[in-house]
């Protein structure tokens, strides 16, 4: 007999001698050992081996042949356990690499590529960007459907349940995606498109109409703020964003004959008022001369609710603002 099996043996004997003399001192009794043991049975993987390496400490003193011996474990599991707490580190197994039924589309991959391709032209990628998850309007019925088109056998495709399981796994989640609305295409809408075309072809053609687009941005919170990871500037950002003191509005006209954009920023919100006071900030550095070529100023803006051309106040504001400029201003919605 090997010298080392047979000092595993003595070992082994000792142990259960030491074993019964704990259970006779009453520091580990039998009901112990046998709650402990199935304590264990009830975990699995790294969580087993977390606990039986907590007993092993606690009752054994760090040693597993002799946990092995009381609790009945497997030793070199104890030990791998010890290994785990002592380093941080968890062993992943691979036992799923080599054992289970394999996914549908590693079974599939030609059918499986068909259905990401179906997919594709249905997605839109998460807007947040937040995720690579890409939102799809297509359902596990209709892509189905669309793979027997394809000529996929009845053989290769899955059940309908499955399906919704497969698209989820593959990244493609069911919802409403914004490409999949139909465009609203109306008469109104060309009359509006064409009357724009022809008033700005009018306006490049004459040297005395200058040609602006005005807008205003959402608002910007003043801060070394984290703005998605970045931050502007050469400022380093806060590690949290604890609320805001200042906020400004940011306003933009562009001078379309130049191409030469302004930014206006003001402390309040985007109203009315606040359109036409950025607008005689930009018109009260211009020089006389620049002031007196212009005798039509004509302003592209959106129908947006501070500044639609139905809102009473914005159209008193604009009427104050020709009336001072001693010019014609036309709207261009």
């Amino acid at each position: 007999m090997p010298l080392s099996l047979f000092v595993y043996r003595i070992l082994y004997a000792g142990v259960g001698k030491l074993s019964e003399n704990h259970r006779e001192e009453g520091s580990l009794s039998e009901s112990t050992i046998q709650d402990i043991r199935l304590a264990a049975k009830k975990m699995q993987g790294a969580k087993r081996r977390s606990f039986q390496a907590e007993m092993t400490e606690k009752y054994c003193g760090g040693l597993a042949w002799k946990a092995a011996a009381i609790f009945k474990w497997n030793q070199k599991t104890v030990e791998l356990g010890l290994h785990e707490k002592r380093t941080g580190i968890i062993c992943v197994g691979a036992q799923k690499l080599n054992s289970g039924r394999k996914k549908w589309e590693d079974k599939h991959p030609e059918a499986a590529a068909i259905l990401c391709a179906i997919a594709e032209e249905h997605s839109q990628q998460d807007p947040s960007f937040q995720s690579s998850i890409a939102y799809t309007r297509l359902t596990a019925k209709e892509g189905l459907r669309v793979l027997r088109e394809r000529g996929v056998s009845e053989e290769e495709l899955p059940r309908k349940s499955a399906m919704a399981v497969i698209l989820n796994r593959l990244g493609y989640r069911l919802r409403k995606v914004v490409k999949a609305k139909p465009q609203r295409k109306i008469p109104e809408t060309d009359a509006i498109f064409e009357n724009v075309k022809k008033k700005n072809d009018e306006a490049k053609k004459d040297a005395s109409i200058k040609r602006l687009s005005i807008d205003c941005k959402a608002t910007v919170k003043i801060g070394d703020f984290s703005r998605g990871g970045e931050t502007r500037g050469d400022n380093k950002a806060c590690d949290q964003d604890r609320g805001c003191k200042e906020k400004y509005t940011p306003f933009g006209i562009l001078d379309e004959d130049i191409n030469q954009p302004y930014l206006i920023f003001g402390s309040s919100y985007k109203t009315s008022d606040f359109i036409v006071d950025s607008l005689e900030i930009y018109w009260e550095p211009l020089t006389k001369e620049k002031q007196d070529q212009m005798v039509i100023l004509q302003l592209r803006v959106d129908n947006g609710p501070e500044s639609s051309g139905v809102r009473t106040q914005f159209l008193k504001r604009m009427v104050e603002f020709a009336d001072t400029l001693g010019k014609q201003v036309q709207l261009l919605y």
